[in-house]
């Protein structure tokens, strides 16, 4: 059995530290403890529903480390994996055996029940020698929807040859060198998250605007973010996160959502989207304004942790319609020369009393018009039609 002296620990702390400042670096610090001290290590992330992730030692290793886990029974009736993620206490090193409640009833690591342990072997070659090797595991690391597992698997050794105290000792100066490199690794994956926050927010200064996570928390806002929500009634922050009022909002979101989700895939590969959706509401003032969803792609954050998009809401008063808006309004839906005017104009204004005393017609007219426009266009609101309007105009 292989024994870390103090200065291999110093070496591998420094390797191990230098590594968490580059994530693709974790893999290959694994593979070299490996080799050295003749045993199998594992260190994966896996999130609330024992789904294993893609950082640190890949996602690969992850599913085999996962896949023995889940395989052993506790007292509680759960699996290992289950127990591990949610109760477990961090540090703590578990005998792989004596989490097994089919296994004899002890923390020694050299005792392991292998009929038991056969009748669970995995057809996979990869988790077969793990699922009878002595070994130890123990949470490092536990945040609010993912838990880091480290585990380390004797695999030249038989449960009658495994040296119960060097085990431990190794285990322990393995965690005792890993836990500090994770530690580094959040606290510069902080930083970096809060810098990619203000970059984001940088190049909407001049906006109302606030940057939202897919669960709704307020990560960042500019000074009139929540007031110009407030203002259309839409959305208000309550306890750290938005908390938003409008149905049509809503769905937009949602269906944000959906997309970002089952395109998500595309993203980390490509770093490219340009996924929006925008809405319209009325103000206090009667005018629309438009509320515009922004998806902030998942490839932009390299954790695993941090992988879920973000969605960058913003509030603004519609542009000025060009003229010429009016001619396309007449040719795609058939609109007469002073119902594609009525159109636009209203649309601006909001209200419909200031488009009667702008266009200098009665309110009958003015509502003749409307009637036609909303059974040519198919809208069936102003908001829908001012939806149209701009949609047309190119502005979303």
């Amino acid at each position: 059995m292989p024994v870390l002296s103090k200065t291999d620990e110093v070496e591998l702390l420094l390797r191990v530290l230098e590594c968490s400042t580059q994530s693709e670096a974790w893999p290959r610090i694994l593979e070299a403890i490996d080799s050295s001290l003749a045993c199998k290590c594992f260190l994966a992330e896996f999130d609330d529903d024992g789904d294993p992730l893609s950082g640190f030692g890949g996602e690969a290793p992850a599913r085999d480390f996962g896949a023995v886990l889940e395989r052993i029974e506790t007292e509680g009736g759960r699996t290992a994996l289950q127990f591990l993620i949610s109760e477990a206490s961090l540090f703590y090193p578990y005998c792989k055996t004596a989490l097994n409640r089919h296994a004899s009833a002890s923390d020694d690591v050299s005792r392991v029940d292998q009929a038991g342990a056969m009748d669970q072997v995995s057809e996979v070659d990869t988790v077969a020698p793990l699922q009878q090797a002595p070994g130890l595991i123990s949470p490092v690391w536990r945040g609010d929807r993912t838990t880091i597992l480290f585990g380390c698997f004797f695999l030249e050794h038989t449960p009658e040859t495994v040296d119960v105290a060097v085990a431990s000792e190794t285990f322990r100066r393995l965690t005792k060198a890993i836990s500090p490199a994770l530690s580094l690794h959040f606290q510069l994956e902080k930083e970096r998250v809060g810098n990619l926050m203000q970059q984001v927010l940088l190049s909407s200064l001049d906006r109302s605007v606030i940057l939202i996570s897919a669960d709704r928390d307020i990560l960042a806002a500019t000074p009139t973010g929540s007031t110009a929500f407030a203002d259309i009634d839409a959305a208000e922050p309550r306890r750290g996160k938005l908390v938003i009022k409008n149905k049509l909002i809503e769905a937009a979101l949602q269906d944000l959502s959906a997309e970002c989700n089952s395109s998500q895939q595309t993203f980390k590969s490509s770093g490219i989207a340009d996924q929006t959706r925008s809405v319209y509401v009325t103000a206090a003032d009667n005018a629309p304004r438009r509320v515009a969803i922004e998806m902030v792609p998942p490839a932009l954050t390299e954790s695993s942790s941090t992988s879920t998009p973000w969605f960058l809401v913003s509030v603004s008063e519609p542009a000025d319609l060009p003229e010429e808006l009016e001619q396309v309004l007449q040719d795609r839906y058939d609109l007469s020369q002073s119902e594609a005017h009525l159109a636009r104009n209203l649309t601006m204004t909001g209200s419909m009393n200031e488009t009667v005393a702008q266009l200098g017609i009665t309110r009958n007219t003015a509502k003749t018009h409307l009637r036609r426009i909303y059974e040519k266009t198919g809208a069936h609101t102003q908001l829908q039609l001012a939806s149209l309007i701009y949609r047309l105009a190119g502005l979303f």
